[in-house]
């Protein structure tokens, strides 16, 4: 029997940067990509 496992880390990415960076507890971020290639949105704070 094949199983399969999905895990939603919704707003990982910026979880951990607010846990590192405690001044962006409360504003909303959004964490992206390379500055040298096109902005995709990666996570967001909402």
């Amino acid at each position: 029997m094949r199983k399969i496992i999905h895990v939603d880390m919704d707003c990982f990415f910026a979880a951990v940067e607010m846990r590192d960076n405690p001044a962006l507890r409360d504003i909303p971020i959004a964490i992206g990509g390379s500055r040298e290639r096109r902005g995709v949105i990666r996570s967001a704070t909402y």
